[in-house]
């Protein structure tokens, strides 16, 4: 699942670097940087969203207020991993779908790498992923979210 404010952030980056010819500069590490984590946060509130048209789907208040306040004390990382295991809060059965389709994959590799550099980016340590690497990482780690929506089974 591609999402718009990322398609459009990384081409405004993109032509800015190429118009300016600033590939391989300090500038294009700025800008990976920021969409490293401009793309975590849309990722994280597309599975919270996804999460939420589940709950929605029980037809119960009480299990979707339940869930909404649950949802940030479980989901605490977007690793393949943590997400598997927010999946097995729903049933083991959304856990091993999820796991039979992506681990092993370029999307969990690629999906986790750019968990990762984010991380190494908010933690001061930086990251060497060029503006091209992370547009590979995106093209195949996004699919990852639509894994997520078909397990769950919401539109």
């Amino acid at each position: 699942m591609k999402l718009t404010t990322i398609d459009r952030a990384v081409q405004l980056c993109a032509e800015h670097l190429d118009r300016t010819q600033s590939r391989g500069t300090e500038i294009e590490v700025f800008l990976t940087r920021y969409l490293l984590i401009l793309m975590c946060a849309a990722f994280e509130e597309e599975i919270e969203n996804i999460v939420l048209r589940r709950l929605a789907g029980s037809n119960d208040p009480k299990i979707e207020s339940f869930g909404k306040s649950a949802l940030d004390a479980l989901f605490r990382s977007m690793k393949i991993s943590e997400i598997a295991g927010l999946l097995n809060r729903f049933s083991p059965e959304y856990k091993e779908q999820f796991q039979n389709r992506v681990n092993g994959t370029r999307a969990e590799t690629f999906f986790n790498n750019i968990v990762l550099a984010r991380h190494s980016t908010a933690h001061s340590v930086g990251t060497n992923v060029t503006l091209r690497e992370l547009v590979e990482f995106y093209e195949e780690g996004h699919t990852v979210l639509d894994v997520i929506q078909e397990v769950c089974g919401v539109p």
